[in-house]
């Protein structure tokens, strides 16, 4: 039976209110049919993230979770902000496009997503050592709706063949895949279904692209949830109360 839990787990806010207010998401991807979904900004500094997860804090009637999206000029600074955030939050997704900070997110199992590592490139961004990695340390390759809804600066034909070779090669070294909204506002919101659609004619068999808006982002969040609240966790062993 295929799992009907849906997450988004890159959605982005607006503190100062307005159609993308977390009060205003959580409304719209109630009606979407979301169980959960994960608000994502792009790291700036601690003062934000703390402001950012406390406002989260308050929604009560819907899983909202805290996440991170870096987006790094360098390696090194990736790293950096890897080190600051991963204690403090539920996701840690990071932008791609340039090989090295793919290949260094594929390398830190400490990232949970590598999103769209074709951005801006004359090829797909992966190769066989940087899935081989990610495979390894269970990094997941996250597929951004938003860059084929909206990047201009290249042909959706040639992007969508990008994400087609991805899906492809995730598939042969059985790296997780991912799909996320990337939305910076509510009406970039799509419903799960379409997602699924969208990665089965791409050429990804129907259960897989269920799983990469079900099962995949559920284990990321769980397993994250149960790390941040102190739950050791070994390979195979899971230490409980």
């Amino acid at each position: 039976m295929i799992c009907t839990h849906f997450y988004d787990l890159l959605v982005q806010s607006n503190l100062s209110g307005g159609e993308n207010s977390i009060e205003q998401l959580v409304d719209f991807a109630k009606k979407l049919g979301y169980s959960g979904i994960v608000i994502c900004d792009n790291y700036q500094n601690l003062e934000k993230l703390n402001e950012l997860k406390n406002n989260i804090s308050q929604v009560k009637d819907f899983e909202v979770y805290c996440g991170v999206n870096i987006v790094a000029k360098n390696v090194n600074e990736m790293r950096e902000i890897v080190n600051k955030v991963r204690e403090k939050v539920h996701v840690v997704i990071v932008s791609g496009g340039d090989y090295s900070i793919n290949r260094a997110a594929c390398d830190d199992s400490r990232v949970d997503i590598l999103m769209h590592p074709e951005l801006e490139r004359i090829d797909s961004g992966l190769d066989e050592p940087s899935l081989g990695a990610a495979t390894q340390n269970n990094v997941a390759i996250g597929v951004s709706f938003r860059e084929i809804l909206f990047n201009f600066r290249k042909p959706r034909a040639y992007i969508l063949n990008h994400i087609a070779r991805n899906l492809m090669l995730c598939d042969h070294f059985k790296t997780p895949i991912i799909i996320c909204s990337c939305a910076q506002s509510m009406w970039g919101m799509r419903s799960p279904r379409e997602f699924v659609s969208l990665l089965n004619i791409l050429g990804l068999d129907i259960g897989k692209a269920f799983s990469s808006i079900t099962t995949v982002p559920q284990a990321i969040v769980e397993g994250n949830k149960k790390t941040l609240e102190g739950t050791k966790i070994m390979e195979g062993v899971e230490e409980v109360e």
